[in-house]
């Protein structure tokens, strides 16, 4: 998946250790003397504290897309982690503070060219690096922002975005994670997510030598969508955007907390919302307790 892909971040004072470290191993070039060496030498540390900056933050900008380029279950999980507007905010920020740093490096570097004597380019060299370094630290926070939004969407579990999908649905407690089990071919594995304490079970079978996920999926409660947590809105992401088929599971003893007549109420709002386009199956559990 993409979040698999995302750049390992560096903390904001490592990043800011580094361009220093690279700034201070540049010695000038040979030959050079006074006046020309100093300000040889202050454009070299200039350039080389600035691109130590900017060459990391740029490699992180093109490594985090634009929520857009996301598969769709993938920017669903993104909005339930993190929110789309947090994540594409710090990756701005980010970039922003790229451009502050590669402005001042240049401006810093071209007055060192221009400097008239040894004191004046060493005076230079010195108020650049200063103010690139104050500039970074004024806004270094955005980096550990987004070292942190790394991290955390690199823990999601990692969605088959492609494979045929069996996704078992319907209120809690229905006895969808025992059906799960009972169609996998192994063991289920249990995927956590940041959002909720409950993890989701998720096996697989196959057809024909055609390998097939098998989910159950959070339990939903018969309410209008705008009224869902971010639980019931990850298995709406499930059959909404990844190639499910829907297994609506009815638990007839009524043991499940959720009233009969309130399940088919829920069963006949999915219908209508997925019927259309994705295969549907309705199973009742829990029959011999009837």
């Amino acid at each position: 998946g993409a979040f698999a892909r995302l750049p390992s971040v560096a903390n904001a004072s490592e990043l800011r250790a580094s361009a220093r470290k690279k700034a201070n191993r540049v010695t000038p070039t040979r030959g050079l003397k006074e006046a020309a060496r100093e300000r040889n030498l202050g454009m070299k540390r200039i350039e080389a504290m600035t691109f130590g900056y900017c060459t990391p933050l740029k490699t992180y900008v093109k490594g985090f897309p634009s929520p857009e380029r996301f598969h769709p279950f993938e920017r669903a999980l993104l909005e339930l982690t993190l929110s789309d507007t947090k994540y594409r905010t710090t990756v701005e920020a980010v970039d922003v503070m790229r451009k502050g740093l590669l402005g001042i490096g240049k401006g810093y570097s071209a007055q060192v060219n221009n400097a008239k004597g040894m004191k004046e380019a060493e005076e230079i060299r010195e108020k650049g690096m200063e103010e690139l370094e104050a500039y970074y630290s004024r806004n270094a926070r955005c980096v550990d922002d987004l070292k942190s939004i790394a991290k955390i969407l690199r823990q999601l579990p990692v969605a088959e975005l492609e494979t045929p999908t069996v996704a078992l649905v319907g209120a809690p407690n229905v006895g969808k994670s025992s059906l799960v089990r009972a169609l996998s071919s192994g063991q289920p594995e249990v995927q956590n997510y940041p959002f909720t304490t409950k993890g989701i079970k998720m096996g697989h079978f196959f057809v024909e030598d055609e390998r097939h996920v098998v989910t159950d999926t959070p339990g939903l409660i018969n309410r209008a969508e705008e009224d869902r947590n971010k639980i019931e809105m990850l298995a709406i992401a499930t059959l909404e955007h990844l190639p499910t088929c829907v297994v609506f599971v009815t638990d007839l003893s009524g043991l499940s907390g959720t009233s009969i007549a309130d399940q088919l109420e829920l069963r006949e709002t999915l219908y209508k919302q997925f019927a259309d386009r994705r295969p549907w199956i309705d199973v009742f559990s829990k029959a011999a307790l009837v």
